[in-house]
């Protein structure tokens, strides 16, 4: 079985819990769970690249994969795995390479692509009954980090990443 070189999250469901908050200026805000930000820092640190793929545009997705150092964002994807596919040739990453967290039924073409496939607990069934993987936790609320603990102990890199923390 090839490893785990990328894990691509859907945001709205799974870096979310998508709710979808919008001023009366109409300013988005959206709300990130910390753990899964810590999470993603993990997976980097693991030598696991992290990208996002996401049928919106949003401000506030930008900061935070700034922030996080997520690298490869695709905003706008209307088709998912068309953009799976072309991130899969800009990195020279085989799609069997790739993990995949989504939660809608947009999200179906990408995960049947990847190696991997993660849903959230609170994800659309018909999406649930196609990942390999559904997390205990929902999306916005820790999924996403629940997923990363599992590419890590597969992987093999687990232990190794948290000797920072437990001795």
């Amino acid at each position: 079985m090839n490893k785990i070189k990328i894990l691509v999250l859907d945001v709205d469901g799974v870096l979310t819990d998508g709710s979808i908050y919008i001023s009366d200026q109409g300013y988005e805000m959206k709300a990130f769970n910390s753990r899964d930000g810590h999470g993603i820092k993990l997976l980097q640190r693991a030598g696991i690249e992290t990208a996002i793929i996401t049928g919106r545009v949003s401000r506030a997705l930008k900061h935070r994969a700034e922030e996080l150092g997520i690298r490869h964002v695709y905003q706008n994807a209307k088709d998912k795995k068309d953009a799976i596919l072309k991130l899969s040739s800009e990195l020279g990453i085989d799609t069997k390479e790739m993990a995949y967290m989504g939660d809608d039924v947009v999200d179906i073409p990408a995960m049947a692509l990847c190696a991997m496939s993660f849903a959230p607990c609170d994800a659309m069934d018909i999406v649930k009954e196609r990942a390999d993987c559904i997390t205990k936790l929902s999306g916005g609320k820790g999924a996403v980090r629940e997923a990363i603990e599992v590419i890590l102990k597969k992987e093999g890199l687990y232990d190794e990443v948290m000797k920072r923390y437990v001795a």
